[in-house]
């Protein structure tokens, strides 16, 4: 995690949770080996073993135990209603409720807001653009944004919160970090993590206030932690760390989650692969382009390609319902770095089904790339 900074969380299953492809991503090894790693450093029984724990990050994330207190920021400022205005109005009208969950989770322990709600008798909950959101939920939501409780553990994908003494180590919790200082070690980390970046990009890692997060921009600047750098094609000035080191390795031909921290920043995905990415999950399906959950391929330093794919679990198969070739970048027709480049792609697919646990690949004809990809795939 140390040159991530932070792991996102997102809820969609269609292939694997996006934080395992993430690791995935990073990680030789089988879905176990991310899964397992993320689970002992997550949610170990014992709270001074923790070495990731969740919190408001980028999204909802995985964050180190020991960045927790530099968000102690967004937890002051959601106690003071800066925050979800569902949940703000909660916090506001709903003290009483919040107030006898919190009694009741350090009476009795981790629970889930559905456990919760049984428990305390509470009713349907609040109506909202994502549905109805129970009474237990929201005010766990709350509690968690300004730093009460935490999560303990999941259940499959389902949180159980605790009170947050009884989930962080002590040390960690009695460490105080003013604003100030948090957002400049948030903005020292984005750094690090991105290698090189502009403002923006820096500032989106953790979703800083935009204002003030350029005012401590250039503190870092004129104290030399971050030098200013021209990046050739960029209309922008960018950022790197003081003491960045040039890498030399190339990149891993993999498909990458939506929410990668490679391709998140949607401008910067553009501005340095020039890859104009849009999730169109919560597009209405005759307005999709690509696909439901479209992952870019890297390969050779550059995405090159984009797949529809979902893991069918009925039939065990790793289904591809649509391979698009990224014109400015895919190897020219016919050249050995095509034949290269299809070799990787049909190889990545196969790993990726191993990893889910598929029994073989399907490759439907939808995408200017799926007759050759299904070719090459069908070879191996």
């Amino acid at each position: 995690m140390d040159w991530l900074g932070l792991l996102q969380i997102d809820a969609v299953n269609v292939l694997a949770r996006s934080h395992l492809l993430v690791l995935r991503a990073r990680l030789d090894g089988s879905g176990d080996t991310a899964l397992g790693l993320l689970e002992q450093a997550a949610y170990p029984r014992q709270a001074q073993r923790r070495e990731l724990t969740e919190y408001w990050g980028h999204e909802a994330s995985f964050v180190r135990v020991r960045d927790w207190p530099l968000y102690r920021w967004r937890m002051r400022r959601g106690a003071e209603g800066e925050m979800w205005s569902g949940y703000a109005r909660f916090g506001r009208d709903e003290r009483a409720r919040i107030n006898e969950a919190t009694a009741w989770l350090a009476d009795n322990g981790p629970a889930s807001s559905s456990e919760l709600d049984a428990a305390l008798g509470w009713g349907p909950g609040v109506r909202g653009p994502w549905g109805t959101r129970s009474n237990g939920k929201m005010a766990l939501a709350w509690l968690f944004w300004v730093g009460h409780v935490g999560v303990a553990a999941r259940v499959g994908f389902t949180r159980r919160y605790d009170l947050i003494e009884r989930v962080l180590p002590d040390d960690v919790l009695a460490t105080e970090v003013d604003e100030p200082d948090a957002h400049r070690a948030l903005l020292r980390q984005a750094a690090r993590c991105l290698g090189v970046a502009t403002a923006d990009d820096l500032i989106d890692y953790h979703r800083l206030p935009k204002r003030i997060a350029r005012a401590r921009l250039r503190e870092l600047t004129e104290d030399g932690v971050l030098c200013e750098a021209a990046v050739e094609g960029w209309d922008v000035p960018a950022y790197v760390p003081a003491d960045v080191r040039l890498a030399r390795k190339r990149s891993r031909s993999v498909l990458l989650s939506p929410f990668d921290p490679l391709v998140w920043h949607r401008p910067r995905t553009e501005r340095l692969f020039g890859f104009h990415y849009r999730i169109e999950i919560y597009t209405p399906k005759v307005k999709r382009r690509f696909g439901y959950f479209v992952l870019p391929f890297l390969h050779d330093d550059k995405l090159i390609a984009r797949l529809d794919l979902r893991f069918d679990r009925a039939t065990c198969r790793l289904e591809v319902p649509a391979a698009w070739a990224e014109p400015a970048t895919w190897p020219r027709a016919g050249t050995a770095a095509e034949a290269d480049a299809l070799a990787a792609l049909a190889t990545e697919l196969c790993s990726l089904a191993s990893w889910c646990g598929a029994a073989g690949v399907d490759v439907a004809r939808r995408g200017d790339l799926a007759d050759r990809l299904r070719t090459a795939t069908n070879a191996r």
